[in-house]
């Protein structure tokens, strides 16, 4: 018989270390960071500009669906590797007669994160959550021979029930993303957008370029997007650079219907989803 799951006061403290510091949401912190991962495989430490944060993101996965979370037209904030509460999710572990994640030799519980915390705002202003858990399709999927999708791993689905029910606890949603789901298409699109985030511009200038975007869009939908963006600059008395930045910054902020699943680049034409 196993071990009964413990915990240490070094993890212990430093839970409740990280507690204190997010009360301040300004100066979040990821509770997991890239230098406490020892895995093979490629991690992502950034600094996100939009949100004025230190990123920390575990896969090339995980930074597309960041990416493409940003984009959402009702973001607020996303929280990257945030902590769970190690006593609550140990009593879910233990009602759902399952094993709490933990060191296999030693028995000491490891504190649960969740991968990608987003906050949303509705149309009536106000707040909601959802929680993400990213992994890659292959982990977790597999079509059997009648190509019907089934799981696989079953730990690993253990650890997202633990999950899902702390978040249910909070009436959070829960949510498993694979890389199709964030594709590189949108990360692709979303740096190009990125670009222009510290544009400055007005109401005005955007509406009056958003309007003529579509206008000279709905006229020739085959255009390369430099085409129509020389067009513009002509009509709206700008320079080339300023058009671009206003469909860069119009992107970033979706007040474009842009379809985000085709790559974006100039000298190919942009799809609008009207």
């Amino acid at each position: 018989m196993s071990k009964l799951v413990v915990t240490n006061k070094e993890t212990i403290r430093k839970l409740n270390k990280w507690k204190k510091l997010i009360h301040n949401l300004d100066d979040y912190e990821s509770y997991l960071t890239v230098r406490d991962v020892n895995q093979i495989g490629r991690r992502h430490w950034i600094y996100c500009p939009i949100q004025k944060l230190h990123v920390h993101l575990l896969s090339d996965g995980e930074l597309r669906a960041y990416k493409k979370l940003l984009l959402q037209k009702n973001i607020v904030r996303i929280f990257s590797q945030y902590a769970l509460d190690l006593d609550e999710t140990l009593d879910i572990s233990v009602s759902l007669n399952l094993i709490h994640p933990r060191n296999w030799q030693t028995n000491v519980a490891h504190v649960m994160t969740t991968d990608l915390l987003a906050t949303y705002r509705n149309k009536e202003g106000k707040e909601y959550r959802i929680a993400y858990t990213f992994k890659y399709w292959d982990q977790i999927y597999k079509l059997n021979t009648k190509d019907e999708v089934e799981r696989i791993n079953k730990r690993t689905w253990q650890k997202f029930e633990i999950e899902r029910q702390y978040w249910k606890r909070r009436d959070v949603e829960y949510r498993i993303l694979t890389e199709r789901d964030a594709t590189k298409e949108e990360a692709w699109n979303f740096d190009y957008f990125q670009l222009a985030y510290d544009f400055e511009t007005n109401i005005d200038e955007l509406k009056q370029f958003c309007v003529a975007f579509i206008q000279a869009w709905i006229v020739s939908p085959r255009a390369e997007l430099q085409v129509l963006l020389k067009s513009l600059s002509v009509a709206l008395n700008h320079s080339f650079q300023r058009a671009q930045s206003l469909f860069q910054f119009s992107g970033l902020h979706n007040l474009l219907p842009v379809n985000i699943n085709k790559f974006i680049r100039l000298f190919r034409p942009v799809e609008l989803l009207l």
